[in-house]
């Protein structure tokens, strides 16, 4: 094994589920991720740990392996994203499901637990559940009914919501932004539940709307426009 030693800019943690792991995009469409790490271009590194399929009670148990020991020393942590719920909110008996009431005690443990092991300092952005497009979602497994339901979906998103005020986090609702309470979101979604190239930018336009309205000096600069924030490495020509 070649150890190279890199200088290490600031980075962008990104954890969750399947929506975070195709968050660098799927089909020729470019992910939310993948948008965050250009806007982020020579400023941050985005790094994402996103593991399909996972609930808040897997995420837990990799949580220390993702954020090990001493990451804040070793990598400046700018920001960190929490993205769970969409297979916590199936149904009861399907094999992902986690009580609503254990949801928001784990989406709690997941918020203090990362503030252990980074610090009080990087804002912990929390997402909402996405809407649920019930029949496209039960076609896409070949099934009669589907093992998700719009309104459960809402349902967890509003523990995430409280959740995120309990613990002074920053939230996405990803929900609303796509349309979740009302109007046609099936555009948004690729399958019924994963997120389609427009739901993709949706989430990213909200995500950055978030920092700049609460983290402006987490965002990314633009001499043109005199906002300050992450300056990029190394001298422009």
């Amino acid at each position: 094994t070649i150890m190279v030693a890199l200088r290490v800019r600031p980075t962008i943690l990104l954890f969750g589920d399947s929506l975070t792991q195709l968050g660098w995009g799927e089909n020729g469409n470019a992910g939310w991720a993948a948008l965050l790490a250009s806007a982020y271009t020579r400023r941050a590194d985005v790094l994402n740990r996103g593991f399909s399929g996972y609930n808040t009670r897997h995420a837990l148990e990799v949580l220390p392996r993702v954020f090990g020991s001493g990451l804040q020393e070793q990598e400046p942590l700018l920001l960190c994203t929490v993205y769970l719920g969409a297979n916590d909110s199936a149904l009861p008996g399907e094999r992902q499901y986690v009580p609503i009431d254990e949801y928001q005690s784990n989406l709690g443990k997941i918020v203090t637990s990362i503030r252990k092991r980074v610090g009080e300092k990087p804002p912990i952005i929390l997402m909402t559940p996405p809407p649920v497009d019930e029949p496209r979602w039960a076609s896409f497994w070949g099934n009669e009914k589907p093992d998700r339901l719009n309104q459960i979906s809402r349902d967890y998103g509003d523990v995430c919501k409280q959740v995120a005020a309990d613990h002074d986090c920053s939230i996405v609702d990803v929900f609303e932004i796509l349309g979740g309470n009302g109007g046609d979101y099936s555009e948004h979604l690729s399958d019924g539940l994963h997120l389609s190239g427009s739901g993709n930018i949706l989430l990213y336009e909200g995500l950055m709307a978030v920092i700049e309205e609460r983290y402006p000096e987490l965002g990314p600069d633009d001499p043109v426009n005199e906002k300050s924030g992450i300056t990029m490495e190394e001298a422009s020509w």
